[in-house]
């Protein structure tokens, strides 16, 4: 009975303290729980709060953007009576160096994209002859297909000097935007005019540059093709100008179908659809007094992918910043922003925990003034680390690519149709960068930050850490201490079967060995044989019953009595 009270009273022990880990851990989980966006395509009644058509009996709204440092605006008379330093340099990263020799002898169209394939390579992606106006498209973003293809090469890969490799793409595109060469070396598309995605497989572009000189008109057939051409659409088979793609290592990709539909969508490698999240916000004509929320975009423009961090970065591009999301779910990370950079953010790129941006020019009615060039910032504090450019400011770039490590930077210009190699001298720019950063903290906190929310499934901080490690000791030491007390009572009690088994064995042993046992068996023994024995022929005095006694068999005594 003892030992099952015991039994009991250790179950319930653990039982406690398992239940009281658990919900400690949930409490954690509360606290540091992101508030997850819907894996669903957002209807027209989502986000109420910010209304898109309810604009009656409200006066013109001011633009969001009025924190444009004071510096920047023509209105701006400084004062002599308080000295203030400036919060950002407009200075150049010296250690950042543009080649101006660079591809200056190959003529582009409005050129649209760059990326860099694995072997270094730079490919270009241009429009040509072909020009992107204010008619070429209609009402219902119909591109007119009776322009026919561009009849010139689209796609050029270069080296790093510039020397022209592979060029192809001949009536095959209608109006370039976004290219991505991903780690296997395929190639992927978007056309604007045809709403599609497009894969081109590593395989045939090699077989391509390797044997130019004997199938001058081969022609790659995509392997891959997403959307319907010609026709836009919303929903899981048709796109409206998506604008870029990012490709994850397994093969998985996300493509950002900008113009239209603002939203973002993670395909399989198949195809297959797995999540989408996003939804419009804002118009040219209408500026919302309300920050816009982070599920919602003007044009995403551009993705890049840190595969290291589980984290895709999209430029949102009209409303001038960038957004991170955890790439394996679309829940929203982190926001980066800032007057310096302006209102226009073109594209995004990644390497070694920084982010590369290119800004657009302002509207043109603003009232301030904004440098067109290049920043790069620190992807966890969110500081501008340095500011690059070939010299002064750019005029249009369109889209960005950086090397692995960060050495090699490209900038492509959408009007003055120029490709910008950098070189980034890494080393020295990091010292010049940590000096700024740790300058800037003086004064005020990490401007390009406004959220910062830990991963859901990405990792476990320190605390829950120790707090696991410590509730494991505490159980496992608890759990010893009740089997040792449990073992003891039992040792105590002899309620064991081997210790009971045990103890008799030891009981029986000494008693047998007992001195006062033998000498009793010897005296017993002498005793017999010093007592008389009978005349064995007087027969009279021989004991003829059986040698039993009637306690043993009981009904002998019986019979003598009958």
């Amino acid at each position: 009975m003892h030992l099952q009270h015991d039994i009991a009273c250790c179950i319930s022990v653990l039982f406690i303290l398992s239940f009281v880990n658990a919900d400690f851990q949930n409490y954690l989980n509360l606290q540091h729980r992101t508030i997850h966006l819907p894996d669903k395509k957002f209807g027209s009644k989502d986000y109420s709060e910010y209304s898109d058509n309810d604009e009656r009996d409200k006066e013109p709204l001011p633009s969001q953007w009025d924190q444009v440092p004071m510096k920047y605006r023509k209105e701006y008379i400084p004062k002599t009576t308080v000295n203030i330093e400036p919060q950002d340099s407009d200075e150049l990263d010296k250690n950042i160096v543009w080649d101006p020799d660079w591809s200056h002898d190959i003529t582009f169209g409005q050129i649209t994209a760059v990326s860099i394939d694995p072997n270094g390579n730079i490919g270009i992606f241009h429009r040509g002859t072909r020009i992107w106006g204010t008619t070429t498209f209609d009402n219902e973003n119909r591109f007119d297909r009776n322009k026919g293809p561009i009849p010139i090469n689209t796609v050029i890969l270069l080296d790093k000097s510039g020397n022209k490799l592979l060029e192809w793409g001949a009536n095959m595109f209608y109006l370039p935007h976004g290219l991505t060469i991903d780690m296997h070396g395929n190639y992927w598309i978007t056309d604007v005019a045809l709403h599609q995605v497009l894969k081109f497989d590593a395989k045939d572009i090699t077989m391509m540059k390797d044997m130019a000189y004997l199938f001058e008109d081969y022609v790659p057939k995509p392997s891959l093709i997403l959307g319907e051409a010609f026709q836009p659409g919303n929903n899981d088979k048709q796109f409206c100008k998506p604008t870029a793609v990012a490709v994850e290592s397994n093969g998985d990709f996300f493509v950002s179908d900008g113009y239209c539909n603002s939203r973002i969508i993670k395909f399989d490698k198949n195809g297959k659809k797995i999540l989408e999240w996003g939804r419009h916000w804002g118009t040219r004509e209408i500026k919302y007094e309300q920050t816009p929320p982070h599920n919602a975009f003007y044009v995403p423009h551009a993705l890049a992918l840190a595969s290291e961090l589980n984290l895709l970065f999209v430029a949102d591009r009209e409303n001038g910043r960038v957004l991170s999301f955890f790439a394996n779910s679309g829940d929203f990370h982190k926001e980066y922003k800032h007057p310096t950079i302006g209102t226009k953010i073109y594209s995004v790129a990644y390497a070694k925990e920084r982010l590369y941006l290119i800004n657009g020019p302002p509207d043109p009615n603003a009232n301030y003034y904004i440098h067109i060039r290049g920043f790069i910032l620190d992807v966890n504090s969110g500081d501008i680390l340095s500011q690059f450019g070939p010299g002064q400011d750019m005029n249009w770039p369109h889209d960005i690519a950086v090397a692995d490590n960060g050495s090699e930077i490209y900038v492509v210009e959408l009007n003055i149709r120029t490709a910008y190699k950098f070189s980034h001298n890494i080393n020295a720019s990091m010292q010049t960068g940590n000096s700024m950063v740790r300058t800037n903290h003086h004064h005020e906190p990490a401007p390009l930050t406004d959220s910062d929310i830990s991963n859901p499934t990405g990792g476990t901080t320190t605390a829950t850490l120790v707090l696991s490690l410590v509730t494991a000791a505490v159980i496992f030491i608890a759990l010893c201490v009740a089997i040792a007390a449990v073992v003891a009572r039992c040792q105590k009690r002899g309620c064991l079967l081997i210790m009971r088994k045990r103890m008799r064995w030891e009981a029986e042993r000494r008693e047998n060995f007992k001195l006062s046992s033998l000498l009793e068996n010897r005296r017993g023994k002498s005793f017999k044989i010093m007592e008389r024995r009978p005349n064995p022929r007087d027969f009279s005095k021989l004991n003829t019953e059986p040698e039993t006694s009637e306690d043993e068999y009981p009904e002998n005594s019986l019979t003598k009595v009958i």
